[in-house]
Formats: structure tokens, C-alpha cells, sequence
């Protein structure tokens, strides 16, 4: 297997039979590139992160009337139909993409929610108060929508993690901004908060902070536009923990099963 990135001399994807998986495709690779890999009938398996490359923006992909009929969709769509397999982290990320694309709705698809190491997320039946949010303070991850509820439940004292990247704009009195905490602290900063809160504007893929958040104990104030909470077995911490803990193996034996039909 070779990873290939835009700096890498991408022409050796042409040389061989080899089949191809596009994981977070972002710019940097041609347009072109693609076309022949088309032309040239070789199996490419298209791994969506988020809503590149039919959409720019990407995480703030607005789901519009007009996103059906986006030049981008015209240029992209052609490929996408010769995929031999489309991946989504979540139904909610699948559904997404058919609102602009409904032609791949008959495409072989996989949905494959993002790998979570249960062992890492766990209750430590710490002392809990309040709530945590985690990069909730960005735009794209539903900033306003947060700091609204902050200011409606002024009584519930909020931990941001993850940065403001606005500081110079008021937070409410009520929201304590603590930066980036390392990854292997997450568990126990999550384990010290009784919420999580997370209201995002746009559809989100699957958004990882969601589950650790709860296999870590926390309960979960979210929204529909939230791509974990639209999987059907996100009922239990058993599950999720099932689901997402296994997730990298589903990914290779769905790879594995058109690639051997």
C-alpha cells in the first residue's frame, strides 16, 4: 500500500491496477486526476470526511436548493457514479450528500462511523458538575447556537474546550474558556462534567466528541444535524462502544468485499 498526498508525485496512482481509496480529499489534487482515473477504469473507493469535494465549504456545506445544481456537482458527479464504493461516518452524512447528488443513491455505499478505542472513554466515577462543549466555540461547529443556550440557561456553568477563536467577543459570564487540553486528558475532563452540549448549524458527519463524551458518562444535549446521533444504535454505551470500537475493521471488510466480487 502506498499514501499518497498532493506533494507526492500522484501520476504513480496511473501506473498500475492497483485500486485507489480518496480519503479526505482536500485541495491540492486536480480535478484531472480523477478523470482519468476514470478513463483508465481503475476501482476507486471514495472515503467521505465531510462534504469535499462537492462542497468547499465543507463543514459548512448549507444544504440549499441551489447545492443541487452546483458547478461543483457537475464537474464531481461523473466520477463519483464510476466509484466502485462510496464510505459515510454516519446516515446523516449519506442523506446529506443525496440532497445535492440523489443519483448515488443506487451506488454501493458503506456507512462507517468514526474509530473510537473504547478503553480510552470510560466512567471513572469521578465527582461530575456542570457541562462541557469541545471546539463548540467555531463557527462551523455551532458557536452561535451554544452561546445562545449559555445565555438561556444562565444557571449551568459551561467548560469550552478547544480554543475561542474570537477572543476578543464576550463569552457569556456563564462559559469558561480553557484552551486545548491534550487527548489523553480528555477522558477525565469529560468525566468531571455531568453534560455535553453540542448544537451545530450544518449537517455534521459524524462528529467524534459525541460519543467519547458519553462512553465517558456524560449525557448528551445535541441536535438532529449531529452525524452519531443519526446511527440507529446510538441507544447505549454498550453499543457505541461496539460500533465505533470495531469501526476499523468494517471499513476494510466492506473495502474488501466489492473489491473481491
Amino acid at each position: 500500500m502506498s499514501i499518497l498526498t498532493p506533494q507526492a508525485d500522484s501520476n504513480i496512482l496511473l501506473t498500475d491496477d492497483s485500486p485507489v481509496i480518496i480519503s479526505n480529499m482536500m485541495a491540492g489534487f486536480r480535478l484531472e486526476l480523477f478523470q482519468q482515473l476514470v478513463e483508465r477504469r481503475k476501482p476507486c473507493i471514495w472515503f467521505f470526511h465531510d462534504y469535499q469535494p462537492l462542497c468547499k465549504y465543507r463543514l459548512f456545506y448549507p444544504m440549499l436548493g441551489k447545492c443541487k445544481s452546483c458547478h461543483r456537482k457537475e464537474n464531481w458527479l461523473p466520477i463519483f457514479l464510476e466509484a466502485r464504493l462510496l464510505i459515510w461516518l454516519s446516515p446523516l452524512h449519506r442523506e446529506s450528500w443525496l440532497w445535492s447528488c440523489p443519483e448515488l443513491e443506487q451506488k454501493p455505499y458503506a456507512i462507517v462511523p468514526s474509530p473510537i478505542e473504547p478503553s480510552q472513554f470510560y466512567d471513572m466515577k469521578l465527582p461530575r458538575e456542570g457541562i462541557i462543549c469541545v471546539t463548540s466555540l467555531f463557527e462551523f461547529k455551532g458557536r452561535k447556537r451554544v452561546l445562545q443556550w449559555a445565555r438561556d440557561h444562565s444557571g449551568q456553568e459551561i467548560t469550552c474546550v478547544g480554543g475561542n477563536p474570537l477572543p476578543n467577543e464576550p463569552l457569556p459570564p456563564n462559559c469558561r474558556d480553557v484552551g486545548q487540553i491534550p487527548p489523553w486528558q480528555m477522558n477525565e475532563t469529560y468525566n468531571k462534567h455531568k453534560m455535553f452540549l453540542h448544537l451545530p448549524a450544518t449537517p455534521q458527519p459524524f462528529d467524534r466528541t459525541v460519543p467519547e463524551a458519553y462512553l465517558a458518562g456524560c449525557d448528551v444535549i445535541g441536535n438532529k444535524l449531529i452525524g452519531a446521533l443519526s446511527h440507529d444504535w446510538f441507544r447505549s454505551r454498550g453499543e457505541v462502544a461496539e460500533h465505533c470500537g470495531s469501526s476499523s475493521r468494517l471499513f476494510w471488510e466492506k473495502i474488501e468485499g466489492v473489491l473481491n466480487d
